[in-house]
């Protein structure tokens, strides 16, 4: 399980998780993130399971991009 830091839509760093329900692994992923912040500047982080991504920190904005006639 890894936890991608990710800054102007990329991978910036990568913290390996412990194993365990994907409740924990998002509080892991938390609390790395508080922790690291002040080192970096990060936008975010992404939980991933192999090729399943758990969770996307911040969620994603359900808007769609604005449309103009």
């Amino acid at each position: 399980m890894r936890c991608y830091f990710m800054r102007g839509g990329h991978i910036a760093s990568v913290e390996f998780l412990q194993e365990g329900p994907d409740a924990d692994l998002i509080k892991q992923s938390h609390t790395h993130f508080e922790a690291r912040k002040s080192e970096v500047p990060f936008d975010g982080f992404e939980v991933w399971d192999g090729a399943r991504r758990i969770y996307t920190h911040p969620e994603p904005s359900s808007e769609g991009p604005a449309v103009s006639s």
